[in-house]
């Protein structure tokens, strides 16, 4: 199934979308091909909005037979971006309002915390006993964000914006080991792989099973970009076929931010026959063999 990321929206409506918009933006999602999308809340202000509002995009999506494929929660960079909203409870109270919203959308199983740039604002630099602090206090609240998450049914994906206090992929098996937890997953952006300088041809094989969905856009690998597939350097047959090859069954979710919202049709169909023409490719060759 091909689907697409919160950045369809708001390409089309700026990042001050509403649920109204979302809806809106579902017709032309459906003439494009795409059967998936995810929601997102991407300014805190508009919770109450969505706790409200939801079920009506719900009525129309189910009648269109659209599926959510993950609740992208935008807003929460907040919780994980200073040393202060880090050692706070910042964000776990906002997290249960999330799954009250997912609640309403049964096909969605995944939520997805996206993990801000870290700012350390110190310019005497960080000691290693801070650090050490820092990353204590990291692990433990991403066991609480996954264990509000879990109570509802639902499994914790992160996404791993580069910056990050977790630092990439390694931080986040690094977490499991120390932690033990083994259900914290993670949303596979390729675009944040890429300009990461993460060796992301191996990343469906490093992370089997703990993939739980995509952000599928494309960069030169130097600048944290969200171009259409193919239109960059990531080598997508040795990705795709890596995510079929170790049991990734989801959505192939396209991520693409538009400049102009006249250039989101346009974009989102190259990006989607793109990765179909891969797709095709590793079939064809498996084919032969």
């Amino acid at each position: 199934m091909f689907g697409v990321s919160p950045a369809y929206f708001f390409s089309r409506y700026t990042t001050d979308f509403t649920v109204a918009d979302y809806a809106n933006g579902l017709d032309l999602l459906r003439d494009l091909g795409f059967r998936g999308y995810q929601l997102e809340v991407f300014h805190l202000n508009r919770l109450d909005e969505w706790l409200q509002d939801s079920p009506g995009l719900r009525s129309k999506s189910d009648a269109m037979g659209m599926m959510v494929t993950q609740f992208v929660a935008h807003f929460l960079l907040m919780a994980t971006r200073t040393e202060e909203a880090l050692m706070s409870d910042l964000g776990l109270e906002e997290m249960k309002k999330v799954t009250e919203i997912v609640a309403g959308f049964p096909d969605c199983k995944v939520i997805t915390l996206p993990l801000a740039p870290f700012q350390h604002r110190d310019t005497r630099g960080m000691s290693s006993e801070t650090w050490n602090r820092l990353w204590e206090r990291y692990k433990a609240k991403l066991l609480g964000f996954a264990a509000i998450v879990e109570d509802c049914g639902r499994l914790l994906a992160l996404e791993i914006v580069p910056g990050s206090l977790l630092g990439g992929t390694e931080g986040l098996l690094r977490l499991s080991r120390e932690t033990g937890n083994q259900t914290i997953g993670y949303n596979f952006d390729t675009g944040h792989a890429w300009s990461s300088k993460e060796n992301i041809t191996t990343l469906p094989a490093k992370l089997a099973g703990r993939i739980y969905g995509t952000h599928l856009k494309d960069n030169l690998g130097n600048e944290n970009l969200a171009l259409p597939p193919g239109e960059g350097t990531i080598p997508w047959e040795a990705v795709l076929e890596g995510l079929l090859q170790n049991g990734y069954k989801g959505s192939f979710d396209l991520e693409i931010a538009s400049a102009k919202p006249t250039e989101v049709k346009d974009a989102y169909t190259r990006g989607k026959s793109y990765i179909e023409e891969q797709l095709e490719h590793i079939e064809q060759r498996r084919c032969t063999l």
